[in-house]
């Protein structure tokens, strides 16, 4: 343990948060480190610590803490992961059983038509940038999911881009904008209660968690509002930023890249390989430890607040042979913790899965001579040390 306050949170750290995160792992696996706030935080980096922090009850969203939330003035200023189980169980259930692998797949053909009207796009430039069409085709995929018409997919794309536009120029705009998603919300659950007014029934998500609540029950109307607006947040700007940092990971290896052309059935499994290579979520959620926690011989005080490193943990030599090597067929690729671990392991995994292996195979189908239009040195990451991703990714569509 370390006693001190190093941070591994330099300005490369978006870039490349692996090579600040290994010493840690390697010499010190439960760090007091101090982020950029000057908040002292402790640090976890090694997969099996990381793994069994993830499982730990005393390891709280919450801190421990039973008494409700205090008035907020919109639903989603609480949502589903700042809750912790029962309540956060209660939550989860209404949704759960419209995100599992066999449900999200009938998606997989709404997802690959708006691949391909969205790479209709693309092609008018070359060079192209590619993110563009990464955030626009996660966006859609989510309208497509919780039942968003298509007359105000424009409007509340424009409100989620700029929340998350980095970096913040304008934090009125952000807070109008957040203040506008859910009000919309507000009016989508509204208009899917059961009544004379209610339209035709749809199957989307957000229809099916109207139907499955009950609103005498333990569940607030807000918590509903909240559940459906993070189901949007939190499946949009991750999901556009793996398509991107796979496509950047896949076009500076060409080598990769080819036996991937050469085997197209390989995709899933490289996908998952991809995931644990690059994550734009270094970190889980911050927890709390309710109590004194015993992590790996250090003890973590209780009130103090807790990092768990993906990041580190998928880079882990313990788990993966050779970790900062990109190996598609690599045997423990699906054991990456970048969807998390236990209860809050993420509700939106399979769709995330399906997205990011249909988006690869319209660009490598669509593109067969897709290149990198700059040195890989010359890709520019944002984010900070909790969210990173490509501000852009500049390509050559002919090569």
């Amino acid at each position: 343990m370390t006693t001190g306050t190093p941070t591994p949170f330099d300005s490369g750290f978006p870039a490349d948060p692996y090579s600040r995160l290994a010493p840690f792992r390697e010499s010190c696996p439960v760090a007091r480190v101090t982020t950029p706030a000057g908040r002292q935080v402790w640090l976890i980096t090694r997969d099996k610590d990381v793994r069994a922090a993830f499982l730990n009850p005393l390891l709280s969203m919450r801190g421990g803490r039973t008494d409700p939330y205090p008035p907020t003035r919109r639903a989603l200023d609480v949502t589903l992961v700042g809750h912790d189980p029962p309540h956060h169980t209660r939550l989860r259930r209404l949704v759960s059983p419209w995100l599992t692998p066999g449900r999200v797949e009938a998606y997989r053909p709404v997802a690959e038509a708006a691949a391909a009207e969205l790479l209709d796009v693309v092609v008018r430039d070359d060079p192209a940038d590619l993110m563009p069409f990464a955030h626009a085709f996660s966006f859609r995929v989510m309208c497509k999911l919780l039942g968003v018409p298509a007359a105000d997919e424009p409007e509340l794309y424009a409100c989620a881009a700029s929340v998350f536009a980095r970096p913040v120029r304008d934090r009125a705009k952000v807070q109008a904008n957040l203040d506008r998603i859910d009000a919309y919300f507000h009016e989508q659950v509204a208009r899917r209660r059961p009544g004379p007014r209610r339209p035709d029934p749809g199957d989307d998500v957000v229809t099916a968690i109207v139907a499955a609540w009950d609103p005498s029950g333990p569940v607030s109307r807000d918590e509903v509002v909240s559940l459906c607006a993070t189901l949007l947040f939190a499946g949009y700007e991750s999901t556009a930023q793996m398509i991107g940092m796979s496509m950047a990971a896949l076009l500076t290896r060409p080598d990769t890249l080819a036996a991937l052309r050469a085997e197209p059935g390989a995709l899933p499994h490289a996908v998952e390989e991809l995931l644990r290579f690059h994550t734009p979520g270094p970190f889980g959620t911050m927890r709390t430890a309710s109590q004194d926690v015993l992590v790996a011989g250090t003890v973590i005080p209780a009130g103090s607040r807790v990092l768990l490193s993906i990041a580190g943990a998928n880079r882990d030599p313990a788990r993966h042979a050779d970790p900062d090597v990109l190996d598609i067929g690599r045997a423990t690729a699906a054991r990456h913790l970048t969807f998390g671990l236990g209860t809050h392991f993420c509700l939106g995994a399979s769709l995330a899965r399906l997205e990011v292996t249909v988006a690869l195979r319209a660009i490598l189908d669509r593109f067969p001579r897709m290149a990198l239009a700059v040195a890989p040195e010359r890709l520019t990451w944002q984010g900070n040390y909790l969210n990173r991703g490509l501000a852009e990714l500049p390509v050559r569509l002919r090569g």
